[in-house]
């Protein structure tokens, strides 16, 4: 219930729209010119891509493996095209993630309710295991493969082993930050059950099946998303990363309130963070038995760890809160572990998880703007109104959720660039909605210019200045009928 409610009020996210695009068969739109109607733009949105199409899009186009994009198209063939319902197959991937933590801490001695709890209420956990994006189907696989693992290290079965390793090799070809766990687990299984060699063996060759495939993929996506985050400095990025880890467990409760409190919000989850982390440290690990704790200390530390690698590789600072969700079933059942007879402890940090995914639902200071800009400028849409929307640095991100949200005979155009061009236009419409969406560098530069614009030409005269939009009048139409 938590889940689906969370999916159905959250409003589409930029990267929604990618995935959205692709197995449409239109992973780069190919918006018209000039202005038209929504109704147009459909065709965007509900095309059918095949498997080979689809791989040689995300080969070319993107950074991501295609396994997650292809179960999406089947989704979308059998269940319809609605975000929503694109968003029930992560939550339907969370669903079997969520039963994987029970098993996992029945194995190794934590309360498996406790566990469950604690990471369905991480604010990075329920906010990846309800997009329609890779993440909960890579949680969901590497769990599998964690729990096979358990099993084959512990019943001494290759078979299991095999297939274990199936599982985390899947979600490394599901999404590539994946490795990163992936590895760890391998690891831990040959430290563990070194001497069983056809088991950790098995685990290895099991996982090894996809490397082909995923090179196949990575070396030609490598370098086209230069200049997504800044260059790696190592003090910045441990910043960001305490940052991203507290949010992924606490949420984002500073976002809710006003200055200066938020700022005392922030001080006392970084404390109550620190505490936990002690906690953990000082009653959580010690009770788990060797062999496993090691196993949770690898879930915990890999990702983190496996981010800076790939900062300092590629000189770059790849560190968001959506990132680290691997970890955190790991989080979970270490806390889950630490707070045994702790009640107090344990009702308040649920109460505090439990405010954040509620603003996870329903708070705008989380989600992106553009549904709630195109209710906005919706309100306005008339035959005779034209809603200008910023191209962005792709044509996805912030048309797709736009255009999504607005009545199908709305008028709108999509600008590329601001010139002079766009004048003529909107010179036969009555009046010009901006929708003010600033999420990339382009939108950021093109919006105020596109302010600027219908501020100093003649005929325009700015209407009430919004949040959200901004409204134009064209008098020289209205004097001339």
């Amino acid at each position: 219930m938590v889940l689906i409610a969370a999916a159905w009020c959250r409003s589409g996210e930029y990267d929604e729209y990618y995935s959205i695009f692709l197995i449409a068969g239109q992973p780069r739109p190919d918006w018209p010119t000039g202005p038209f109607t929504v109704a147009v733009a459909q065709k965007f949105y509900h095309g059918h891509a095949s498997f080979g199409q689809i791989a040689r899009d995300l080969r070319h186009g993107d950074v991501h493996p295609p396994l997650y994009f292809w179960l999406l198209a089947l989704w979308r063939d059998t269940f319809g095209t609605a975000l929503f319902r694109l968003r029930l197959l992560s939550v339907l991937c969370t669903m079997c993630s969520l039963c994987l933590v029970a098993c996992i801490a029945r194995r190794i001695g934590a309360a498996p309710a406790l566990a469950v709890t604690i990471t369905l209420l991480s604010y990075g956990f329920a906010y990846t295991g309800i997009i329609a994006r890779d993440f909960a189907l890579a949680g969901a696989f590497s769990l599998a493969g964690v729990l096979l693992l358990i099993e084959a290290e512990r019943i001494s079965k290759p078979a299991w082993a095999f297939a274990g390793g199936i599982a985390l090799g899947a979600a490394c070809f599901t999404n590539y930050l994946a490795c990163f766990t992936t590895i760890a687990f391998l690891g831990w299984i040959a430290t563990v059950g070194w001497r069983r060699k056809s088991v950790w063996l098995s685990s290895w060759f099991g996982a090894a099946l996809f490397i082909p495939a995923g090179l196949w993929f990575f070396l030609a996506q490598k370098g086209t998303r230069k200049g997504q985050f800044m260059p790696f400095h190592l003090p910045h990025a441990l910043v960001l990363l305490a940052r991203d880890q507290a949010g992924a467990i606490l949420g984002a409760l500073p976002r809710y309130v006003p200055s200066p409190w938020s700022h005392i919000v922030e001080a006392a989850l970084a404390l109550l963070l620190a505490y936990f982390v002690i906690l953990i440290v000082i009653r959580g690990l010690p009770c788990i038995t060797d062999r496993y704790r090691t196993l949770v200390i690898a879930g915990i530390i890999a990702p983190p760890l496996g981010l800076f690698a790939l900062g300092i590789g590629f000189d770059t600072t790849p560190v968001e809160m959506r990132y680290l969700w691997l970890g955190l079933p790991y989080i979970g059942l270490a806390l889950a572990t630490a707070l045994k007879d702790r009640r107090r402890t344990t009702a308040f940090l649920l109460a505090v998880q439990s405010a954040a995914i509620i603003g996870l639902a329903i708070a705008p200071q989380t989600m992106q703007p553009g549904a709630r800009t195109a209710h906005a400028a919706a309100k306005l849409g008339t035959p005779a109104t034209l809603v200008l929307i910023p191209f962005g640095n792709d044509g996805v991100g912030i048309p797709g959720p736009f255009i999504a949200a607005l009545p199908h005979t709305t008028h709108i155009m999509v600008v590329r660039a601001m010139n002079q061009a766009v004048l003529g236009d909107t010179s036969s419409y009555r009046r010009v909605v901006i929708a003010r969406i600033e999420v990339d560098n382009t939108s950021r530069a093109l919006v105020p210019a596109l302010d600027t614009l219908f501020k100093t030409a003649p005929c325009w005269q700015s209407g009430s200045a919004r949040r959200d939009i901004a409204v134009f009048t064209n008098l020289c139409r209205n004097r001339h009928g």
